[in-house]
Parts: C-alpha cells; structure tokens; sequence
C-alpha cells in the first residue's frame, strides 16, 4: 500500500475515534454489563458521530467501498491496476497488437471502484424556518489489491511510445479518466445548504449525467460491466471523461414537492475554466427531473469549451492531448410496473466540434511532460455521438421470500460514432457502432456485504473498428462492502 494511501487511512481512522466513536464497546454502571457504542454490521452510518462544536451543532462521517473481484476477458492487454476499472472490455481489442490475449486477474470495480471519503455539516443559524448548514465532502478512489490511488494518467504514461500510429503498442490497459493520482479525486467539495432554499457548493463535483447514469443505468453503472461504469466518455463526461468530474465548479441544487407524491430536482453548474486550468475554456451543465415511487425522468444538459482528452504521448513516459468543444444531452427514464420489476431506458447524444482556441499548449498534465494540444476537428467540422439503452432489473424479494437479498439486472446499450460532417472534415471521420450486453447478478448478504456476478459483450463494427476484434467478452465475480 503506497504512503499517500496509509496516511489517508490511519488519519481518517484516529480522527473518527477521537471525534466521538470512544471505545467500541462501553461499561454500564449500573449492571456491569457492556453496551457496545458502534454496531459495524447494522448501523446504518457505523462511522457517523455527532458532537457539539461550541454552540453548533455538527456531524462527520468516514464511509468507503471496497470492491474486489476476479475477472476474465477474452481479447485485453494486461490487467492495470491504476485504473478505476482494471479490465476494459468496452473499450476493445486491436487484433494487430501482440500483446493482447486472454486475460485473467483480479480487479477493483466490478461494480463500484473502492473509495474511502469524509462527509459532515456544521449547524450555522436558523432563518424565515430554514436552518443553514456547513457542509462538506471529500473522497479518493483506490486499488484495495495494489494500495495505489487511482491514476489513469499513469496508464497511459507508461503506454506511451515513440510510434506515431496510436495503434496501441503498451503493456497493459490504459485509458483517460477524471481520477489522474490525486489525494481526492473523486469529490472535494464545500458549500452551504439552506433547507428549502436549496444549497450552494464549490469545488471538484460530478457532472450531473454522472449522478443520473448512477440511478438509471439498469445494471447499476457497473465500473467493469456497463458502459456508463466502464466510459466517462458516456457516462459522465458528455463526450470526455474527464468531465465527468468539474473541477473550480459551482452548483445550485433544489427539490421541490409535486404532484402525485413526487419531487421535481433541479441543479445547474458552471465550471471555472477546463479540465486542466482556470484560464482556458469553462463548463456549463443544468439538470431537471421528477421522480416518485413508481417513475422517474430526468434531463440533463452540459457545454464544454476548449476541454482537453489526453491519451498516450509519442515519447516515453509523456501524454498526448486533442482539444475540444462539446455539447451533450441526455434523457434518462425508468417506471416499476411492480415492485418487484423496474425498467430503465434512455437516451444520450454528445457532439465533438472545433475548439474556441485551437492554439493551446500544455507542458505538463497531471505530473507528465507533454508535446502539444490541438484541436482534432476541423473549423466548421462536427461529429455526432448517441448511445441508446433498455433494460430492466428484477427483485426476488417480492414473489419468493426465500431469495430476499437477490436481484438480476440486464441491460442493452447501442453506442454510434458518425462520420464527421463539415468543411474540413479529418482522418477521424470514421465512423463505428458497439452493441453491448450486461448481464449483473447480486445478492446482498447483510447491510454491509453483497457478492455478484457479472458478464457483458461487446460488438465491435464499422470502419473504426477494422483492426479490433469483434466481440470482446467479459466475467467476473466478486464481493463489495459498504460502510
């Protein structure tokens, strides 16, 4: 386990005992007998405490995932374990490269990529019946296998080559991501909330297509199975992963009453700059939604100007960077027909267009040298993306009480690329299609621990894809615990 990691743990651990957690077990008094103070396997928040910070009231919480599996697929580079999702079968397979086979490993993420966070709120005042809040979140994304943080830069640093073809060469997996090696990458955020009034927050946040895919993907976003899970690209980013996550963000979020005992949310967001700095681009996103406990739709839209997708340099050890500006919609919706079935479906486009600036350079991204960023698209060139997916999920709790803790997911997702359309369109214009599969089967052992099992397929066509292998298969079982 590397250093930042037993930091992190052994300084969240002695702050949420000496935050209030005391001893884990207590004596009474009066009959000698012990009470004990956290109850791990059926609190709720077993690492919650409430204290008194002067006149405020206040409450912290240390929560995590550890998800760990063992996976096979059939046509993959090596397994790499700093990417949030070691294995990659959506991504595909060069039938030209030799160093892909079969592989089998052990995996972060099946379902979820491990994380460890601190979450809480500091009581300020109280006005016109709205009590407003302090409240605050950060959280880092790691390998329980490796100890690593996650750190898809890395991957494809250490994949880069001096060849030119991006026909890739490497020794194991690698993909751009919006977690690149930082103490907290996945959330680090603080802000006011003010009850009815809603709440105002600052700093790294997810993209509000994240948060929908996390609740509408009818397997779950599976980190290693689904599309959403597996791709930022899709599911998160609007076309780029790493906006998946905004940093320098600003967001208001409000929820509302509404007809047939439902909630209308609402959030917008605007991003200070790009996905690397302050001072080139920005972001935009605005999300509107209704939900009961019978239906759900939710919208979302974002604008991106001058965001850079890395991937692997032409030198040893160094990222290579394409620039763009994008625009994506998603449509998002699911009904419970009974209680024991839920059916999801939606809909997400994301256009690829020629960069405000198209003259931005980079010496450095995230901790590697750089050559250059480009524009990859040409002035008055677009592309058009969609992804269309069904599916539904399906409870045994309901019809044989015997099997309560076990549910069944499967999900259909239609990804096409389109030519480039324009005046100056580029050797990117090809266009290509991936028909996936999944397949995710759960069952929840108690409050804290479940084990699944999970396949997909993907079906590679179009002259994209010439040189890839058709299908690209994966399974894998694993154990997740939540606390």
């Amino acid at each position: 386990m590397n250093f930042k990691l037993r930091s992190l743990v052994a300084a969240t651990l002695v702050g949420s005992f000496s935050m209030g957690f005391g001893a884990v077990a207590m004596a009474d008094t009066t009959t000698d007998t012990v009470k004990p103070a956290m109850d791990f396997m059926n609190d709720d928040a077993p690492f919650k405490s409430n204290f008194m910070l002067g006149e405020h009231q206040a409450d912290i919480q240390i929560y995590g995932i550890i998800d760990v599996g063992g996976a096979s697929q059939n046509h993959s580079l090596p397994a790499n374990g700093a990417l949030p999702n070691n294995l990659y079968p959506y991504q595909g397979a060069k039938t030209t490269n030799p160093n892909v086979s079969s592989q089998t490993a052990w995996i972060n993420g099946g379902l979820q990529d491990s994380r460890i966070g601190v979450k809480g709120s500091i009581g300020l005042f109280e006005a016109n019946e709205n009590k407003f809040k302090l409240i605050y979140q950060v959280e880092t994304g790691f390998n329980p296998i490796t100890g690593e943080l996650n750190n898809a830069a890395k991957t494809l640093a250490d994949n880069a080559t001096l060849s030119t073809t991006h026909i890739t060469p490497g020794v194991s997996v690698n993909a751009n991501s919006s977690l690149n090696g930082y103490m907290f990458a996945r959330q680090a955020w603080a802000g006011i909330d003010g009850g009815s009034l809603g709440k105002v927050s600052y700093g790294l946040q997810y993209n509000p297509v994240y948060e929908i895919l996390g609740s509408y993907d009818p397997t779950g976003k599976a980190d290693t199975f689904s599309p959403f899970g597996e791709s930022g690209t899709v599911g998160g980013g609007g076309g780029i992963s790493e906006n998946s996550r905004m940093k320098n963000s600003f967001k208001y979020a409000n929820s509302f009453a509404a007809p047939m005992d439902g909630k209308i949310n609402a959030a917008v967001m605007y991003q200070i700059g790009n996905n690397i700095d302050t001072t080139n681009g920005y972001g935009a996103t605005a999300q509107l939604g209704y939900e009961n406990s019978m239906f759900g739709v939710q919208m979302a839209y974002d604008k991106f100007t001058d965001s850079v997708k890395t991937a692997s340099g032409t030198a040893v050890n160094t990222l290579s960077g394409t620039v763009y500006n994008t625009d994506s919609f998603l449509l998002a919706g699911k009904v419970m027909p009974t209680k024991s079935i839920t059916v999801y479906g939606g809909w997400e486009w994301y256009q690829f267009e020629h960069a405000s600036d198209s003259t931005i350079t980079y010496g450095n991204i995230d901790g590697y040298a750089v050559s250059g960023v480009i524009s990859a698209i040409g002035a008055g060139t677009h592309q058009n993306n969609n992804v269309y997916y069904v599916g539904a999920k399906f409870d045994f709790a309901e019809n044989m009480p015997a099997l309560a803790g076990l549910t069944a997911a499967l999900g259909y997702y239609n990804t096409k690329f389109d030519e480039n359309q324009g005046a100056t369109p580029t050797t990117n214009s090809k266009a290509g299609t991936i028909d996936t599969e999944t397949l995710v089967v759960d069952y929840k052992i108690n409050k804290r621990f479940d084990t699944y099992f999970a396949y997909t397929n993907n079906h590679f066509s179009g002259p994209t894809y010439a040189t890839n292998f058709a299908n690209v298969e994966a399974a894998g079982v694993g154990v997740r615990m939540k606390f």
